[in-house]
């Protein structure tokens, strides 16, 4: 690639965003409302838990105009956004992109907390049809970021999620405030001083997991108002040798990295369970078999290649959000409570395997009883072809009626009055 298209990298970006939330069709904007409202729901239903609630509060640090989920206390933009951003992502329940990347969690706070803090300081004029290009356009950054470095961000120890959320944070900023293609490039390139992230959090026990993405957010809205200010990067940011690229998985061809087609926010996936993307087909698959009553002999599980590589599962700890292992055994204990697998040193082993043959967000479990009996389970996690009615289910599923009409209201944004009546029923959900 010549100094030219590198130097040019940044600005090629945003224009790949900017042309995706512009383009946008009705489907695609009802697809951004779903999002909507399933990300509002994730942040109310862990606010509803005290320590969540309780840290969501020291996040948000100084008073301001703009909600903190749950909570009568208001916040500034920054503090808002990087509260709401933990919220979403604290539970483990916010959706994904390629099976690990969380692009929502990026995105929805930041819309949110920035589409308030324009309305309420008159900085700006925010509509319902322009939140909704706003979430288009972070979505297509997140993505656009995520499809690139994957799997090999991963190969080299980082967390996808904690490198892509400052950029599409910054992105995200820069659609609903209407910034310049020169302001908003340069909080492209000044999001990226802050990226990165270990992906050792996920393989571990703690809650390293759940603060990572909301400081990777933080530091996106941050560069975007420092943007703003009147900071500029440089025109080689993203490209520049020992930049984001090159440290997080080299540089690909500029046809291949914004080559058109539909909008990533399609391809994003919701999940039905607190685990994660990868685990959603092995509850699925222990979730159809009727109860068993008995001892297991052994357990086989078999996923893609990447969920059996992810997040160091040889030696990681069985109780991380990372592990297969961990994951089938909470299964087993929430759907199957009468299936006897030992503990401790006498636990049932489980063998993980990676199957290239089967798809990402797929799983096969062979389970053998002691008593001979033996049970061959397969499960999909693949939510991505949700339509608004099952953004609707699953809103009423995690918050009941509320969840209902916060997917109408997003659903409405398009009406005149669509973005007053969905904050408001946000800033009154508990």
């Amino acid at each position: 690639m010549t100094r030219a298209m590198c130097a040019d990298a940044g600005k090629q970006l945003w224009h790949a965003i900017c042309g995706t939330a512009e383009s946008a069709d009705g489907a695609t904007l009802l697809r951004a409302a779903g999002c909507l409202a399933v990300g509002i729901a994730d942040m109310a239903g862990s606010a509803r838990d005290p320590m969540h609630h309780e840290t969501a509060r020291v996040l948000a640090a100084a008073p301001g105009a703009c909600t903190v989920t749950g909570s009568d206390d208001g916040a500034h933009l920054t503090g808002a956004a990087t509260a709401n951003a933990y919220l979403m992502h604290a539970r483990l329940t916010d959706d994904s992109f390629m099976v690990a990347a969380h692009p929502g969690s990026a995105v929805i706070p930041v819309a949110l907390a920035t589409a308030e803090y324009a309305l309420r300081t008159g900085s700006g004029r925010v509509d319902g049809e322009h939140l909704l290009r706003a979430v288009v356009g972070g979505y297509e950054c997140a993505c656009l970021l995520a499809e690139w470095l994957l799997p090999e961000v991963s190969r080299r120890g980082w967390r996808v999620t904690a490198v892509i959320a400052p950029l599409a944070a910054a992105a995200t900023a820069a659609l609903v405030l209407r910034l310049s293609d020169e302001v908003a490039c340069s909080a492209l390139g000044l999001a990226s001083a802050g990226t990165g992230g270990p992906l050792g959090v996920v393989s571990t026990e703690g809650d390293g997991w759940r603060l990572q993405p909301a400081l990777a957010v933080q530091t996106g809205v941050t560069a975007a108002l420092a943007a703003t200010a009147g900071l500029r990067s440089a025109a080689d940011a993203l490209t520049t040798e020992h930049g984001f690229y090159a440290l997080f998985g080299g540089l690909p061809e500029a046809r291949e990295r914004y080559r058109p087609r539909l909008p990533a926010i399609h391809r994003v996936t919701f999940k039905r369970y607190p685990v994660a993307m990868f685990g959603q087909s092995i509850f699925d698959a222990v979730r159809s078999l009727p109860s068993i009553v008995g001892s297991a002999e052994s357990i086989v599980v078999d996923v893609a290649p990447f969920a059996a590589e992810y997040g160091n599962q040889q030696s990681g700890s069985t109780t991380s959000i990372a592990s297969v292992e961990g994951i089938t055994l909470a299964a087993i204990e929430q759907f199957l409570p009468e299936l006897y697998v030992g503990s401790g040193a006498r636990r049932v082993p489980i063998r993980v395997t990676g199957n290239p043959a089967l798809p990402d967000l797929a799983a096969c479990i062979d389970l053998t009883l002691t008593d001979g009996r033996r049970f061959s389970l397969a499960g999909d996690g693949d939510t991505s072809g949700w339509q608004i009615g099952d953004f609707a289910d699953h809103c009423h599923a995690l918050l009941g009626a509320e969840g209902t009409f916060l997917c109408d209201a997003a659903a409405a944004l398009l009406e005149q009055t669509g973005v007053e009546r969905l904050l408001e029923l946000w800033r009154a959900t508990r």
